[in-house]
C-alpha cells in the first residue's frame, strides 16, 4: 500500500533574497555549527537593493515529504519567474529540437551525399555530435555555477548557428563532423547547461513541472524541424544537386539564431555570483581559469555517493536508449516499405507526442515523486519497444501508434532526468553535477550509435535490425534498473514518493 503524501510547513524568516541565501552559503565554510545555528535567523533588514530577478520571497509555501529543504527560498510562480521559464522554451527549440531530428538529417545524408558509406561509418557524425553535446555540458555548466546564464548562452549561439551555416555546404564525412559534429555540437552543450539549470534558481516545489514546460520546446522543434525539412528536402535545381539540403538546413541556421537570441534576453539566473575568495585571488588568472574549469569542472568526488552514481548511469542508459532509437529509425522504416515521406511524419508524431510526454510525467513527478515517475515511464518505454516495436514494426499501422507511445514515454527522459538529480543534488551545485552526469553520458553516446549500426550490419538485414530494436529495449531496461537502485539506496525499497 502506497504511503500517503504529506505536507508540512517550511520555517523561513518573512523574507529573504537570493543574495543573502547564497552569503549564508559561502560564510558557512568558516563557521562553526554554534556560528552556523545563528546564521540561519540573521537580521535581514540590512540585505542589498534587489533588481526584478533577485526581489525578495515570502515564506510560507508547502513542500511535499519527500522533496527536501535546502534551506533556500524559492519563488515557485510569478511573473519573473514564468518568463524565465519561457526564454528557456525558446533556448530548447533549437538545442533539443536539434537532437529530435538527427533521424531525418540521417535519412537524407545516408541516402544523398553519404549514399557509398556504411550505416555505422555515417552514424560516426551523429555519434560524436551527441558527445560533443554533452561533453562540453561540463564547462558551461561550472561557468553558470560562478558567473550565470549569458556568456554560455552567447558563445553557444554563435557556435551553434556557425555549425549549421556549415553543415548546409557539406558534401563530404569530414566536413559533417567538422561543421555539425563539432561546430554545432559545442554549441549546442554551452547551451544546454545554463538552460535545464536556470529553472532551479526559481523553482522547488514545482520544478518538474517548470523543467517539463521547459525542454518541451525540444518536442516543438522536433515538430517543425522535420516539416521545414520535408519541404525544403524536396526542392530541386539542376545547377545543385542539394539544393534543397542547403536551403533548409540554412533556414534552420536563421531560426535558432533568432530563438537562441530571445532566450539569451530571458533566460536569466536568481541567484547571485559567487565570488573570488581571498585565496583564489593570489593565484595567476589564468592557472585559476584552468583549475576552475578543467581540472575541477568534473566532480569526481560526487561518485562517492552511490545514488548519484547509479542516477548517472540511468541517466546514460537513458540517453543512450533514446538517441540510437531515433538516429535509425528512419532508415528502419524504409527498410520496412514506407516511402521517405513517411518518415518524416512518424519523427513528427514521435516530437507530438513527445510535448505531454515531457508535460505530464513532470506534472506527476511533483506529486508521486520524481525517481517514481521516472522507473515507470521507462519501464513502459521498455516495454513498447520490446512488445509492440520488435514483432510488429513491419506494419505501417503500427509504427505509426508506436511512435506516439515512443514520443509519449521517451519525453521523460529530457524533463525528469535532469529533475532526478537535482533531487538528491544542493542546488548551488546542481549545475556542476548535471554537467558531471553529462559528460559521462557523452562517453554512452559516442560508442552507442555506432554500436548500433554495427548491429543493423552493411547488409542492412530485417534481422540486423530487429536485433537494433532489442538492443535499444534493453538499454532502457537498465536505464530504469539504475533509478530503482538509486531511489533504493536514497529511501529504502519501498514504495515512498520519491
Amino acid at each position: 500500500m502506497s504511503e500517503e503524501v504529506t505536507f508540512e510547513k517550511i520555517s523561513r524568516p518573512d523574507m529573504i533574497s537570493p543574495q543573502t541565501s547564497r552569503q549564508q552559503l559561502v560564510r558557512r565554510e568558516d563557521k562553526s555549527d554554534a556560528e552556523l545555528k545563528n546564521l540561519q535567523y540573521a537580521d535581514l533588514e540590512a540585505t542589498q537593493t534587489f533588481n526584478e530577478q533577485t526581489r525578495p520571497v515570502k515564506s510560507g509555501a508547502k513542500r511535499p515529504s519527500f522533496i527536501q529543504d535546502d534551506g533556500l527560498v524559492y519563488p515557485e510562480g510569478g511573473l519573473s519567474a514564468w518568463v524565465v521559464i519561457f526564454g528557456c522554451f525558446c533556448g530548447f527549440i533549437p538545442t533539443f529540437g536539434i537532437l529530435n531530428t538527427i533521424g531525418v538529417m540521417e535519412t537524407y545524408i545516408e541516402m544523398n551525399q553519404l549514399s557509398s558509406t556504411s550505416s555505422s561509418t555515417v552514424g560516426w557524425i551523429f555519434s560524436i555530435f551527441s558527445f560533443v553535446t554533452f561533453a562540453s555540458c561540463i564547462f558551461s555548466g561550472t561557468y553558470f555555477d560562478r558567473n550565470g546564464a549569458r556568456v554560455p548562452l552567447i558563445v553557444g549561439t554563435l557556435f551553434h548557428v556557425a555549425g549549421l551555416f556549415g553543415m548546409a555546404s557539406s558534401t563530404k564525412i569530414w566536413q559533417f563532423v567538422l561543421s555539425f559534429s563539432i561546430l554545432t555540437g559545442f554549441g549546442n552543450g554551452l547551451l544546454m547547461s545554463p538552460l535545464i539549470s536556470v529553472p532551479s534558481h526559481y523553482f522547488m516545489i514545482k520544478r518538474g513541472t517548470a523543467t517539463a514546460i521547459a525542454t518541451t520546446g525540444g518536442s516543438v522543434g522536433g515538430i517543425i524541424y522535420p516539416i521545414i525539412l520535408r519541404k525544403f528536402f524536396s526542392l530541386e535545381n539542376s545547377s545543385d544537386p542539394y539544393y534543397g539540403f542547403v536551403w533548409g538546413i540554412r533556414t534552420l541556421g536563421f531560426i535558432d539564431l533568432f530563438l537562441l537570441t530571445v532566450a539569451g534576453f530571458l533566460a536569466k539566473e536568481r541567484l547571485p555570483h559567487k565570488k573570488i575568495g581571498e585565496r583564489e585571488r593570489q593565484i595567476s588568472t589564468w592557472k585559476r581559469v584552468f583549475n576552475t574549469y578543467f581540472l575541477q569542472s568534473f566532480d569526481l568526488f560526487a561518485f562517492k555517493d552511490l545514488k548519484y552514481t547509479f542516477c548517472v548511469m540511468g541517466t546514460m542508459f537513458g540517453e543512450v536508449s533514446i538517441i540510437t532509437g531515433t538516429t535509425f529509425f528512419g532508415s528502419y522504416a524504409l527498410k520496412q516499405g514506407l516511402p521517405q515521406s513517411d518518415t518524416y511524419l512518424l519523427f513528427m508524431v514521435i516530437n507530438l507526442a513527445g510535448i505531454p510526454g515531457r508535460w505530464l510525467p513532470g506534472f506527476c513527478s511533483d506529486i508521486f515523486g520524481r525517481f517514481n515517475v521516472a522507473m515507470v515511464t521507462l519501464s513502459l518505454l521498455t516495454i513498447t519497444t520490446l512488445v509492440m516495436w520488435l514483432p510488429f514494426g513491419s506494419s505501417r499501422q503500427v509504427l505509426f501508434a508506436f511512435s506516439a507511445l515512443y514520443g509519449f514515454f521517451s519525453g521523460s527522459v529530457f524533463s525528469i532526468l535532469p529533475v532526478c538529480c537535482g533531487q538528491i543534488s544542493k542546488t548551488e551545485d546542481f549545475g556542476k553535477r548535471y554537467s558531471t552526469m553529462y559528460f559521462i553520458v557523452a562517453f554512452g553516446t559516442l560508442v552507442a550509435v555506432p554500436i548500433s549500426g554495427a548491429i543493423i550490419g552493411p547488409d542492412k538485414t530485417s534481422v540486423g535490425y530487429d536485433h537494433y530494436v532489442i538492443w535499444c529495449g534493453v538499454a532502457s531496461s537498465v536505464s530504469a534498473a539504475c533509478y530503482m537502485i538509486s531511489k533504493t539506496l536514497a529511501v529504502g525499497f519501498n514504495l515512498n514518493r520519491f
